[in-house]
């Protein structure tokens, strides 16, 4: 998976036009990524791509890059 691939990925999840997904786009910035959208955010991690996030990953997700930095870390983007 690219890069771009996952920002779709992650657009599609939050229900947000790919072009509001930047890598430093904040948490806050988008509206879908409330309480809700990180059960959904952790759902299609682990359904996705078999990646399941301890609190610790959990709480540290403050940007879009961090999302991106756990799929490279799982060895999912390229």
């Amino acid at each position: 998976m690219t890069q771009a691939d996952a920002i779709k990925w992650i657009a599609e999840l939050f229900e947000e036009p790919v072009d509001n997904i930047k890598p430093e786009t904040a948490r806050d910035d988008i509206p879908g990524w409330d309480s809700l959208g990180i059960l959904n955010l952790m759902a299609g991690l682990d359904e996705s791509f078999g990646i399941l996030l301890s609190e610790a990953e959990i709480s540290n997700l403050q940007r879009v890059d961090d999302v991106l930095n756990i799929l490279k870390q799982h060895g999912k983007l390229s």
